[in-house]
């Protein structure tokens, strides 16, 4: 039996290779509710005009005043990728108390030319009474080469990697 998340998850995937190929990062969030998906989207950042534009805010802006309080409370959050702490305050702002991703934290940032740490964002969200579940990854390796469409140029992954790791080598960036 295939695991329900992975149906989810595959479709962001296909919606953050979508991102990718119109020059965006490679990034896609979905809402279900009941078995259904009911509202999508991917990344439209533009860091040039200063436009945020990941794909889950993008997926909370469209469901915002959109669905009852019940109906995202039961609703689940699928994402390419563990959100950023943005997004995830975005997030648990509508009630949502099921997100599940594809790429998790710690190998999202072999990408990244910094390393930075990870916070146990469940507790930390408990901690001011706001229940959350955090499930994945799912489906880590054929997510991690959704990453190839990055920008709107295919590269192998396995060149980001190397070239990432060179940068975080040298010590020339400072961290995020």
């Amino acid at each position: 039996m295939i695991d329900i998340h992975e149906k989810y998850i595959k479709r962001c995937y296909e919606l953050a290779v979508s991102a990718g190929k119109k020059g965006y990062d490679t990034f896609g969030a979905v809402l279900v509710s009941d078995g259904v998906i009911i509202a999508e989207a991917e990344n439209t950042a533009d860091y040039e005009k200063g436009i945020f534009g990941h794909a889950e805010f993008n997926l909370v802006h469209k469901c915002a005043n959109q669905f009852s309080d019940s109906v995202l409370e039961n609703a689940v959050f699928y994402t390419s990728c563990a959100p950023c702490v943005r997004c995830l305050m975005a997030i648990a702002s509508l009630g949502i108390r099921t997100v599940v991703f594809g790429v998790s934290y710690k190998c999202f940032q072999k990408l990244l030319p910094f390393e930075e740490e990870v916070l146990d964002y469940e507790r930390i969200l408990g901690s001011m009474r706001v229940p959350m579940k955090m499930i994945g990854p799912v489906l880590e390796d054929e997510g991690m080469h959704v990453f190839e469409y990055w920008g709107g140029e295919y590269r192998p992954l396995e060149e980001l990697i190397r070239e990432m790791d060179e940068v975080k080598a040298k010590g020339t960036l400072v961290e995020g």
